[in-house]
């Protein structure tokens, strides 16, 4: 896919939409820089996908080319009056979501993608949303998503080293506190969900606590439990580090 600038970061999250299995990508850059003034306007443009995966509503490598030449048809038509925002799949459709200026003719761009890829059934819809609720509210990854794109940033390296994501091993997961008994308290909970912990501290007058929390786990079961982790960390107070472990390949 064609990106608007090179500063721009995109990553996915899986979800869940009327209970039918959803894909979204979005645009996370635009998190700091959203609501852009004068892009008011929120449109969609759906199509129908021709051959979805029966199982999951999903897209399948047939259809890979052709979405694949409308989305960059979309992000080269990208302009100060046009924004492309996020992309959704599922339930046998695939969801372009972009903002525009009120006078934008969003009608030009689907009268385009028509003439190019005739034999896609597609429909469309606006509203205004100066605010960009909807960016914010639907498509930015809430707590849940966030933690499951960053645990396959991990995944990928792990990957990249010939790691299986499947075989067990000691997971060390990283914590830090400004206070003791919160530090303490957490350290309680932990244990008693089978993690061994240990407490470093940090600084002479504000004082850090470091917890290093290690426990065997596959790391492609991590999402659910990270997530955990950080909730837990959050109400105490403190900060979830992130994890870590060793590479294991098929044939350790």
């Amino acid at each position: 896919m064609s990106l608007h600038t090179a500063s721009d970061n995109w990553d996915f999250y899986s979800c869940s939409i009327e209970e039918k299995p959803h894909s979204t990508m979005v645009n996370l850059s635009l998190h700091d820089l959203a609501p852009i003034r004068g892009l008011d306007w929120f449109h969609c443009l759906e199509v129908l996908l021709k051959s979805p995966n029966p199982q999951n509503g999903m897209t399948t490598s047939d259809e890979f080319e052709p979405l694949s030449e409308i989305e960059d048809f979309i992000a080269r038509n990208e302009s100060e009056s046009l924004r492309y925002v996020a992309r959704q799949t599922g339930d046998g459709r695939r969801k372009f979501y972009f903002y525009a200026t009120p006078d934008f003719k969003f009608s030009d761009i689907v009268d385009e993608i028509n003439q190019a890829f005739p034999t896609y059934e597609k429909s469309t819809f606006n509203f205004e949303d100066a605010e960009w609720e909807t960016y914010f509210g639907n498509l930015y990854p809430n707590a849940m998503a966030m933690n499951e794109i960053a645990n396959r940033s991990v995944f990928l390296l792990l990957e990249e080293h010939g790691d299986n994501l499947e075989v067990l091993r000691e997971i060390d997961h990283n914590f830090i506190f400004k206070n003791r008994e919160h530090a303490e308290q957490l350290t309680k909970t932990l244990e008693e969900k089978g993690f061994k912990v240990s407490t470093s501290t940090r600084g002479l007058f504000k004082k850090s606590y470091d917890l290093l929390a290690q426990r065997v786990d596959a790391p492609r079961q991590l999402d659910p439990i990270t997530f955990e982790l950080k909730q837990l960390a959050d109400e105490l107070g403190g900060e979830y580090d992130g994890w870590g472990c060793s590479v294991q390949s098929d044939s350790e």
